[in-house]
C-alpha cells in the first residue's frame, strides 16, 4: 500500500468527479477528496474506503502525490494553492480523463442533450455484449447504481461535457453527436465559436475513426455538410439522405418498437433491422440508434444489442418514475432546457394521461438567452406550477427570473401558478393526485430533493 500512488480530487462530490474518483480507486489508486459538502456520490465513496474531507484547507494535501479538481474549482482554492507550492502535480478532470483514454479504444459521447442517457446505452449494449468495458457518465446509471464502470476490456465509453471546452482534450477512435443546440453561452459567447468547438472536436478522430452523427438536428447538419476529411455516419428519423433511417416506430406501454434501415457499408449487411428499448419517447429512439450504430461500427451481434435494449432500466432523473401520491405518479426529470423539456412533455403526453409539471429554471443566463423558448413550450403544459430560479452561483439579471417566465406565459396559458415557497405544493397539488396523472418534477437544482420531500410527506 505503501507504494501506491494517492490521489487527491478537490469537488469529489460532484457526478463527474465522483466517477472518475471511483473509477481510478478501482483501479487500485487511493483516493482522498474534498468538497463543500457531503452526498449520495460522497456517501458511496466513504463506504469504500475513501477518505473525505469536508471543506477545503490546504492540509488536505499534504501526502498527496497527484491533485485533481473539477471546473466549479477556483484557481485561488487553497488546495490548489498548495499544490503548487509542494511541486505537486495538478490536472483538471479533463486532464485526467484523457490521461485514462489513452490506455483504451475509446467512444466519446457529446451533444447538447441525452448525452448522458446514450453513454448509458452504449456502455450497456457493450457490458451485454460481454465487452467488459470502463464507462465514464454524467448521471447514476440504474443499471449499475452508479455513474461509472471499471472494466478491462478494451473500450472506454465516455460521456464528453462539451460545458466548458474540455471535451477537445479527450481522444477517442469512435465519437457520437446527438445534437447541437444553443447552450453553454457564459462559457462560448457565441454561436460560431460553440460550432467550431464541435467542429474541432470530429476533427479530433483519427483517420480511421467515425463520427456518428443526428441528420435531424439542423446545426449538426451544417456540420456535417461542412466536414470533409473524417468519416460520418448520420442518423435521422425523418430524413431518407441519412445512413440510417428509423421507421415503423410503435409504443406500447413503457416500451418503444422501431426499424432501422441501413445504408452504409461500415455497418450494413442486410436492409432493415428490429429493435424494441424500454423506453419512450422519440429522443430516446434517437439516442437508442445511435447506440446500435456504435455497436454495430465494432461488430457487436444484434442479439445483445436487443437484448440490453429491451433490459435497459435508464439514467437516474430521466423521467425516473419515483412513487405514487393517491392515484398520481410522479416523476422526476433532469429536463432544464427547452429541448429537454419538449422531450419530456411529448414522452408523458403519449401515455394519454394528464402532465402537470412542476418546474425550477436553472440559471438566469440560461432563461435571459431562451426565454422566449421556455414561454412556447411551458405554455403547452396542461397545469405548470413554477418555482423560483435556481441559481447555481449566479447573480439574479432583470428579465430574466421565474416571474418573467410567469407573466409572458399567462398571456397564452391560465392554468400556471408562481410559487415563492413550496410549503403550498402539496395544497395545490392534492386535487390532481386524485386521478390517474402523470406529475413531473422537472429541472436541474434542487427541485429533485423537493420531489423526494413531496412523496414522503
Amino acid at each position: 500500500m505503501k507504494n501506491k500512488i494517492k490521489i487527491h480530487f478537490i469537488g469529489i462530490s460532484g457526478i463527474g468527479m465522483s466517477g472518475i474518483a471511483e473509477l481510478m480507486l478501482d483501479k487500485g489508486y487511493l483516493i482522498q477528496g474534498s468538497d463543500l459538502s457531503i452526498n449520495d456520490n460522497t456517501k458511496r465513496l466513504k463506504k469504500k474506503g475513501v477518505k473525505f474531507f469536508l471543506r477545503h484547507n490546504k492540509k488536505n494535501v499534504e501526502n498527496a502525490d497527484v491533485v485533481v479538481f473539477s471546473s466549479a474549482i477556483k484557481k485561488n482554492n487553497p488546495e490548489i494553492k498548495a499544490a503548487y507550492i509542494k511541486k505537486i502535480p495538478v490536472l483538471s478532470r479533463a486532464d485526467m480523463l484523457a490521461e485514462l483514454m489513452k490506455n483504451k479504444k475509446s467512444i466519446a459521447i457529446a451533444g447538447s442533450h441525452g448525452k448522458t442517457t446514450t453513454t448509458s446505452l452504449v456502455g450497456n449494449i457493450f457490458s451485454q455484449a460481454r465487452l467488459d468495458p470502463t464507462i465514464v457518465n454524467g448521471g447514476i446509471i440504474n443499471s449499475f447504481s452508479k455513474n461509472n464502470r471499471y472494466g478491462k476490456g478494451d473500450w472506454m465509453i465516455v460521456e464528453a461535457d462539451e460545458s466548458d471546452g474540455t471535451f477537445l482534450k479527450l481522444p477517442h477512435q469512435i465519437s457520437i453527436i446527438t445534437n447541437l443546440d444553443i447552450e453553454h453561452m457564459d462559457f462560448y459567447k457565441s454561436k460560431k465559436n460553440l460550432m467550431d468547438s464541435f467542429e474541432g472536436f470530429v476533427n479530433m478522430l483519427p483517420f480511421y475513426g467515425t463520427a456518428i452523427m443526428c441528420y435531424d438536428d439542423k446545426n449538426l447538419k451544417l456540420l456535417i455538410n461542412k466536414i470533409k476529411t473524417r468519416n460520418i455516419i448520420t442518423y435521422s428519423s425523418k430524413n431518407k439522405k441519412a445512413d440510417v433511417l428509423i421507421f415503423d416506430k410503435f409504443q406500447k406501454q413503457m416500451k418503444t418498437s422501431f426499424k432501422l434501415r441501413i445504408k452504409n457499408s461500415k455497418i450494413n449487411h442486410s436492409s432493415n433491422y428490429n429493435f424494441t428499448i424500454n423506453a419512450i419517447g422519440n429522443h430516446n429512439i434517437l439516442n437508442a440508434t445511435a447506440s446500435i450504430v456504435a455497436a454495430k461500427l465494432i461488430g457487436v451481434n444484434n442479439s445483445f444489442i436487443n437484448k440490453a435494449l429491451i433490459k435497459y432500466i435508464g439514467v437516474k432523473r430521466r423521467f425516473s418514475l419515483i412513487g405514487k401520491k393517491n392515484k398520481a405518479f410522479i416523476y422526476d426529470d433532469y429536463a432544464h432546457h427547452p429541448t429537454e423539456i419538449a422531450a419530456t412533455i411529448s414522452a408523458a403526453k403519449s401515455l394519454n394521461n394528464k402532465v402537470i409539471v412542476v418546474f425550477q429554471p436553472h440559471r438566469y443566463s440560461r432563461t435571459k438567452i431562451l426565454l422566449n423558448e421556455f414561454v412556447k413550450i411551458l405554455s403547452k403544459i396542461n397545469f405548470l406550477i413554477l418555482l423560483e430560479t435556481y441559481p447555481a452561483g449566479e447573480k439574479k439579471i432583470k428579465g430574466a427570473t421565474s416571474k418573467d417566465i410567469f407573466l409572458k406565459i399567462l398571456k397564452k396559458n391560465k392554468n400556471i401558478i408562481y410559487l415563492k415557497s413550496i410549503t403550498e405544493l402539496d395544497k395545490l397539488l392534492e386535487e390532481y393526485t386524485m386521478k390517474d396523472n402523470n406529475i413531473i418534477f422537472m429541472g436541474a437544482g434542487s427541485i429533485t430533493n423537493i420531489a423526494k420531500e413531496y412523496i414522503n410527506n
